[in-house]
């Protein structure tokens, strides 16, 4: 895995979460994140929630991560575009597992997030990554994301 997405996944426990709703207005929601050795990421929220819905609608989401702690102009970025899905039945019990031995006070049982239970997993496979990196044009400091590989 690069050393970069390594150092954030392992340091960050929330993400930003943007999606669209219906009529195309966005919408950024933090979550509480696990993740898989293939850099899937893994949340649990309700199926009401906004970002639920619009997920549920247009599955392609944008996923920022960031140390808000870091002194400025030492902070790195990772931003992740990525396909979300509920986790689906065949894949549950491994994602439950990860996510339980991640979280230290939210543990969730299966039926919390299968049949008629108000809140899934999900899921985010991710497609693209960048990192913020900047550079001097001039007299001017350009901030702008690199595409990285994972």
């Amino acid at each position: 895995m690069n050393d970069q997405i390594s150092k954030i996944l392992s340091s960050t426990r929330y993400a930003t979460i943007s999606t669209v709703d219906v009529d195309g207005n966005p919408w950024a929601a933090p979550v509480w994140y696990v993740v898989d050795d293939a850099l899937n990421m893994y949340w649990w929220s309700p199926l009401e929630s906004q970002h639920s819905l619009n997920i549920q609608n247009n599955n392609s989401v944008f996923i920022t991560l960031f140390d808000s702690s870091a002194v400025e102009g030492e902070g790195l970025g990772l931003y992740i575009r990525s396909t979300v899905t509920e986790v689906p039945d065949s894949e549950i019990d491994t994602a439950l597992e990860l996510y339980n031995t991640s979280s230290m006070i939210f543990k969730i049982e299966h039926g919390e997030c299968t049949g008629d239970a108000p809140t899934r997993l999900y899921k985010a496979s991710p497609k693209q990554f960048w990192v913020n990196s900047g550079k001097e044009v001039g007299d001017f400091y350009i901030d702008y994301r690199e595409p990285i590989e994972a």
